[in-house]
């Protein structure tokens, strides 16, 4: 288990402030980025829009600033697949193109852009699926970048309760397999078990999330009995391939976060806050709290502290403001009932 690891927790009127300072206050364990041959940024760009689910551009550019004052030439790779995209037959890079991250390799010295759309050599996790245990593809450039940061926004979960910055790692994850996170898919291959899901042509529930009011799509889950049995897997298939994945900073821009129907239909909050520690569980452990759960009611990070002990969440280093003045009370998804039933 990680020890004396801090947590910062910083609330302000500037999201680019709020980030840098939060950075500021773990600076002394940002050491090890100063080893690094190759760093990755990992941002959230799970939606075409609302523009507020994905990570702003502002975020990552104060991320690259202050790692370039500490590494002034080492290449920063800003890297994303984006499942939405996949479900419209898009490109990532025209979601990099309308959140105006092609500036970032203008702007900055070796900072490019990837996709991990159509990459041919991955790594197998394992993963739990309601006809059977199969796997899913990682890209097989995870294991290129000696130095990854996932920068992500905190928000509620039409399966896993709430995502932060672990599950966000998922964009690592093969586009045409991200949906076997969830637990209702059966595997790739010819002869793997297949679900209702897999017989529908691809994008068909993110069409459906589209055209259809959230109360519908919930309606319809809450009487899908794949679904039920669904919410107790994916605990344990982010936790597969969180281990593969793992972060060695979590940052999360929470100046607005998301309630209700996330993670890309629910509602803005405004919270101002930044969140930043290189021990990922006590960064999403923090994050919980404030948006008004505890850590341990959130499966995957309940089993990534207590059963594969990968850091702790508890509140010990926490550096920054009073997190009692800041903490909210999310409204839940709409199936929330359902996915609190993962144990």
């Amino acid at each position: 288990m990680i020890h004396n690891k801090k947590v910062s927790l910083v609330r302000g009127d500037n999201r680019k402030e709020n980030i840098r300072k939060c950075l500021e206050l773990i600076r002394e364990d940002l050491e090890p980025v100063r080893r690094a041959k190759n760093i990755l940024i990992k941002p959230n760009l799970v939606a075409l829009k609302p523009d507020f689910a994905n990570t702003h551009v502002e975020a990552i550019e104060t991320v690259i600033e202050f790692i370039r004052a500490v590494v002034p030439d080492t290449p920063i790779t800003v890297g994303e697949s984006s499942a939405s995209a996949f479900y419209r037959g898009l490109p990532t890079m025209k979601v990099f193109e309308d959140y105006d991250y092609c500036r970032l390799e203008k702007k900055y010295k070796n900072v490019a852009l990837t996709d991990f759309d159509n990459d041919k050599q991955y790594i197998h996790s394992p993963i739990y699926s309601v006809v059977g245990d199969t796997h899913l593809r990682v890209t097989g450039r995870v294991k290129d970048f000696d130095y990854k940061i996932s920068l992500a926004i905190p928000k509620t979960h039409n399966f896993a309760i709430a995502t932060f910055g672990i599950k966000n790692m998922a964009g690592l994850v093969m586009r045409q397999d991200m949906a076997m996170i969830h637990g209702m898919k059966g595997g790739i291959e010819v002869d793997a078990p297949k679900t209702l899901l897999d017989r529908l042509p691809p994008g068909t529930v993110s069409k459906a999330r589209r055209k259809l009011p959230p109360w519908l799509i919930n309606f319809l889950f809450r009487r899908y009995p794949a679904y039920r049995k669904s919410v107790k897997m994916i605990h344990h298939n982010i936790v597969e391939f969180a281990k593969r994945t793992w972060p060695d900073l979590l940052v999360l821009d929470g100046f607005i976060c998301m309630e209700n129907n996330g993670p890309v239909d629910g509602t803005p909050v405004d919270m101002r806050i930044a969140i930043a520690s290189t021990d990922p569980l006590k960064a999403d452990g923090l994050a919980a709290r404030a948006i008004g759960f505890e850590p341990e009611e959130i499966g995957y990070l309940y089993y990534l502290q207590n059963k594969e002990m990968m850091g702790d969440y508890s509140l010990d280093g926490l550096v920054g403001d009073d997190l009692n003045k800041i903490k909210k009370v999310f409204k839940r998804h709409g199936t929330y009932d359902i996915q609190s039933q993962w144990r």
